[in-house]
């Protein structure tokens, strides 16, 4: 069989439109399958990737980057790509 390469994107971004409390938004871009979900801290929306990963792939885990830094220096957006080979 053909081997193809499949891509899983995810990025994490904080709602920084109000002052205080802004939700995180994590977005799952997995196989043509499009996850959006909310919230409240970043290790937990972290701890959801990771087993959608495990679920969903044939990796453990994926690695986030730091997009962008509000002023005191604290992330407000973070991305990050695995890919894979599979059988078409």
């Amino acid at each position: 069989m053909a081997k193809v390469t499949k891509t899983l994107t995810a990025t994490l971004t904080k709602n920084t439109a109000v002052e205080k409390g802004g939700a995180w938004l994590l977005t799952i871009d997995c196989c043509d399958d499009v996850t959006h979900s909310a919230w409240a801290n970043p290790s937990a929306a972290k701890r959801y990737l990771k087993a959608y990963v495990q679920e969903n792939t044939p990796r453990k885990s994926i690695k986030m980057v730091v997009g962008a830094t509000n002023d005191a220096g604290k992330p407000t957006h973070l991305a990050g790509e695995l890919s894979w080979k599979a059988d078409a």
